[in-house]
């Protein structure tokens, strides 16, 4: 029997997972446990919970969503995609899967800095996303960690909230574009090429220390070291991936037919909003390229014939 494949069980994954199903197409949601939203204590900017809601608490809601109208979790590691006679042989490493269209929905992979104590400030004082966080450090001091375009575009964004911003490139030289290089130059961002020991503080974070022993103090640190996600999958199946992001249109569609990837695989504002709506745009679209008809929710009908 085959059904559609949704590689990654994160919000993307498990919106993808809602739509396919209620479809009444055999959904598999290849899930091995990974993901960035399950290492978030707490997320104050997620549609429907005005108090917060942890990550490991949002993707169990939207497992046993997705498992009601009959998706299925296959706790497996995806390592291989490739087609087959007009469809896609998914083979983790427990077993191999034939399905007729696939949906990227990996996520990204936060590359943590070479640096002490990363993992302790996390949520205290260290934080992947300047557009989740950066508003609770206004006007307070910060540093993005990374040496490349990431960290410098970070750094700009980091303007709009404070004007005391400074890039941590942990020993290496700042090697972003020259457009970039000049911004960060012309805003007075200073760029500090020292390596890094670790971070310090008691219940939050209070400062970087360098290798030299010089104490940066900051309030937060925003690491930019770069991202890795699932775009070996793509890769293996010939679509287009750029700047470590896959390449999609509009309707989330790759440049392979049906094949979607939604996202933060897909680059963007990687945001859970952004990547619930894209799971839903890309399952939408994925099952009118199979039926060649628009999308139907035959959940809905059985509830209203009429």
């Amino acid at each position: 029997m085959s059904g559609i494949a949704i590689v990654g069980g994160g919000p993307a994954g498990l919106s993808a997972a809602i739509y396919a199903a209620r479809a009444d197409k055999r959904t598999l949601v290849f899930d091995d446990g990974g993901g960035t939203t399950r290492d978030v204590d707490i997320m104050e900017n997620v549609y429907g919970f005005p108090d917060g809601v942890t990550g490991p608490e949002l993707v169990a809601l939207g497992r046993e969503h997705a498992e009601t109208y009959g998706a299925e979790i296959v706790s497996e590691e995806v390592v291989r995609i490739d087609r087959a006679d007009g469809a896609f042989d998914v083979e983790t490493t427990d077993d191999e899967y034939a399905v007729d269209g696939v949906i990227l929905a990996t996520g990204t992979e936060y590359e943590r800095p070479a640096v002490a104590n990363v993992e302790r400030f996390e949520g205290r004082g260290v934080s992947y996303c300047v557009e989740c966080d950066a508003y609770f450090y206004r006007d307070r001091p910060v540093a993005v960690v990374g040496d490349g375009n990431y960290a410098a575009s970070e750094a700009l964004s980091l303007l709009d909230y404070t004007d005391d911003v400074r890039v941590l490139t942990n020993g290496s030289e700042l090697a972003a574009d020259p457009h970039l290089t000049d911004r960060v130059a012309e805003a007075d961002v200073s760029v500090r090429t020292d390596r890094l020991d670790r971070l310090a503080g008691d219940d939050a974070l209070e400062a970087v220390v360098t290798r030299d022993g010089d104490r940066i103090a900051v309030d937060g640190v925003f690491v930019a070291v770069g991202t890795a996600g699932g775009t070996d999958l793509a890769e293996m199946l010939g679509v287009p991936v750029e700047n470590g992001s896959i390449v999609t249109d509009r309707d989330q569609s790759t440049a392979v037919d049906r094949v979607y990837a939604a996202g933060d695989v897909t680059g963007g504002h990687q945001q859970i909003a952004t990547s619930v709506g894209e799971g839903a745009r890309a399952t939408i679209a994925l099952l009118e390229t199979l039926r060649g008809a628009d999308y139907v929710d035959y959940q809905k009908l059985e509830a209203d014939p009429a």
